[in-house]
């Protein structure tokens, strides 16, 4: 074996997809697929009893799957009242051990999930209904074991087995194209394969299990098995025999070879260890991610060539080398009469210009309805899906028709909620009012739920929370640009809405004497008690929501209404609105259910979670 020129290889493939290997290779490691070298999931290796061990130097439970297997357990052997005093106890202890402000555990949904989880109370509380409902704890326990252990041998096939195929699927593409998708991280559902996968890695690993009671032969078979997923990635139509076959039959001769191979890594290996699995997350794992795709597309040559029984089943070509223009051309005709016509009607539209271009381009904004400036954002929005069937028809991006489990491609179709759309001044002035209100709406109801009682929110008297407004608005307009692309829309969004919820309290609270309308001390990741992880991740996806739905409907329906009524209508509304501001500076909005709540520091049991402008603020008493 030609270990250096292997190697060679392998580093100019990690070179040109860095970020793309490190970030797949980061993702088997967390579900403990491959490379489990980041630096939890390398404590956890070294050490499997350090999560118990850190939770009794901190005085809370092992928060991991096991622990909750264990009190099914010891309520199945018997110990019901035991397992109940096991989770009163780790209630106890995080009641006791909230010292730290911003990992508060006391207060909020997420503090609730992670702290039913994590103490075992969910699993009481299902047990107990389960019981309820066929008077017999017994059963009920038993039950619940044989839906754990499904649960969880399911989610260990289906996930983090086949996202072993995942990634060598994404590995061997990167050696031949310049850009992999990341659509590319749904490969069994692109495929329609998924079952099969995971059937063909469940056959591997009872096979090698049973292997490894020989003790000997399950260290022979771990490498006869080697290329199960590779060959998988390439052809998951194959059956579960034939790919264990194939792999035993490529391997003969090469189990030796193979070990040497992964002996060549050691000094990574602990390199690993001594940088706590940082050099193995930013670079050794996708290098060596790359370097067995290499082994593997020579074995696979090697095969090929003598005619090994079953190499016929290797038959993805284009994975290992571009298709030529025209057969692609004739693959995507359809995707290539498409793009003409996209290109056709370029021709007949053009980009905006001046200062109503710029605001258009950059802001979403227009003073009025503009025909030319809805034209060229619709244009754009096809281009945005033609650049994805350009990357193919280039011979850019894997060809997922020619597979042998084909990946279809088509090209968007034209819709009417176009997000990359401008919204007109008084459109923006109506929505502005509607999302103000809606979440008033939403605040008031939950207040009713929890509390039982109705409580005007927020700040003002009127029927708006203004914060809910100028989120969507300053979500519109601030991040246009980002529209094209969610994660970074969602991120956007967080980033931006987090900095004007925490700016709203500290400005209320500088200009009201330290009086706070909100609170969110005792939630789960909050800063200061001003913003919380969970009212932010409501904020994301409120602004994927909006950017992407709520918005384009809105901006359809507003364009049918009367002009000049809904301009009156927002002239009322904004004098209304700034009247509203203006009294409530005088005679703020205070008392019952909106201020009334203890300040930081008071016990947690007393302590009452009251809020208005912000999504996260679930009210309720703990």
């Amino acid at each position: 074996m030609q270990r250096k020129t292997l190697k060679a290889e392998a580093r100019k493939t990690l070179k040109r997809h860095y970020w793309l290997l490190i970030i797949v290779c980061l993702f088997a490691a967390f579900l403990s697929a491959d490379y489990g070298s980041s630096p939890a999931a390398l404590n956890t290796n070294m050490n499997p009893n350090a999560a118990s061990q850190e939770a009794s130097r901190t005085g809370e439970s092992n928060t991991g799957a096991s622990d909750s297997f264990g009190l099914l357990l010891q309520m199945a052997s018997g110990d019901a009242n035991g397992a109940r005093d096991r989770v009163r106890d780790n209630e106890r202890t995080i009641a006791n051990q909230d010292t730290v402000a911003t990992l508060g555990r006391t207060r909020g949904v997420l503090s609730a999930v992670v702290n039913s989880l994590s103490t075992g109370s969910f699993l009481l509380s299902v047990t107990d209904a389960t019981a309820s409902i066929i008077r017999s704890e017994s059963i009920a326990i038993a039950i619940l074991v044989i839906v754990a252990l499904l649960v969880t041998l399911t989610a260990g096939l289906f996930v983090t087995e086949v996202f072993r195929v995942v990634l060598r699927r994404i590995v061997l593409e990167s050696r031949t194209y310049d850009k992999v998708p990341l659509r590319r991280f749904l490969y069994p559902l692109q495929t329609g394969c998924w079952v099969r996968m995971a059937w063909v890695l469940l056959v591997e690993n009872v096979y090698r299990l049973l292997w490894w009671c020989t003790v000997v032969g399950g260290i022979v078979k771990t490498y006869s098995y080697f290329l199960v997923p590779y060959i998988v990635a390439e052809n998951p139509n194959i059956s579960a025999n034939e790919a264990i076959s194939l792999s035993r039959r490529m391997m003969k001769g090469h189990k030796w070879e193979c070990f040497v191979a992964q002996l060549s890594f050691l000094g990574w290996y602990l390199l690993s260890i001594a940088t706590f699995g940082l050099s193995a997350i930013f670079y050794s794992n996708g290098y060596n991610a790359a370097f067995f795709a290499e082994y593997y597309v020579k074995l696979r040559a090697t095969a090929k060539s003598a005619g090994i029984k079953g190499s016929e089943w290797l038959c993805d070509e284009y994975l290992y080398a571009k298709p030529s223009p025209e057969l692609l051309n004739d693959t995507y005709a359809d995707v290539v009469r498409g793009a003409a016509t996209i290109y056709a009607g370029g021709a007949t539209v053009s980009a905006p210009t001046g200062f109503a271009g710029w605001m258009s381009d950059w802001f979403g904004i227009t003073i009025r309805q503009d025909d030319r400036v809805d034209a060229w954002q619709q244009y754009e929005s096809d281009l945005d899906s033609m650049a994805k069937a350009e990357d193919i028809l280039h011979g850019l991006t894997y060809p997922g028709r020619l597979a042998p489990a084909a990946m279809d491609f088509r090209l968007a179709k034209r819709m009417n909620l176009n997000p990359q759309r401008s919204y007109t001044v008084l459109n923006l002035v109506m929505m502005f009012f509607i999302f103000c209100f809606v979440g008033w709406v939403w605040e008031v109801t939950l207040a009713l739920i929890t509390e039982g009682m109705f409580v005007n929110r927020g700040t003002l008297h009127g029927p708006w929370l203004p914060i809910y407004g100028t989120g969507g608005i300053i979500i519109l307009i601030l991040l246009k640009k980002l529209r094209p692309h969610p994660a970074l829309l969602f991120v956007g969004t967080v980033v931006l809405c987090g900095c004007l919820e925490y700016f709203s309290s500290w400005y209320l609270e500088l200009t009201h004497d330290g009086q706070r309308w909100w609170d969110y001390t005792g939630y789960f990741l909050n800063l200061n008690g001003r913003i919380c992880a969970e009212g932010l991740l409501a904020f994301g996806l409120g602004g994927l929501a909006i950017a992407y739905l709520l918005a384009p409907v809105l901006d359809n329906l507003l364009a049918r209404a009367n002009r000049r009524i809904m301009f009156i209508v927002a002239i009322v509304l904004l004098v209304a609105y700034v009247g509203d501001n203006i009294y409530s500076s005088i005679v703020p909005n205070t008392g019952a259910g909106i201020t009334d709540y203890k300040e930081p520091g008071s016990s947690v049991e007393s302590q009452r979670s009251i809020s208005v402008d912000g999504p996260g603020n679930l009210m309720h008493t703990i």
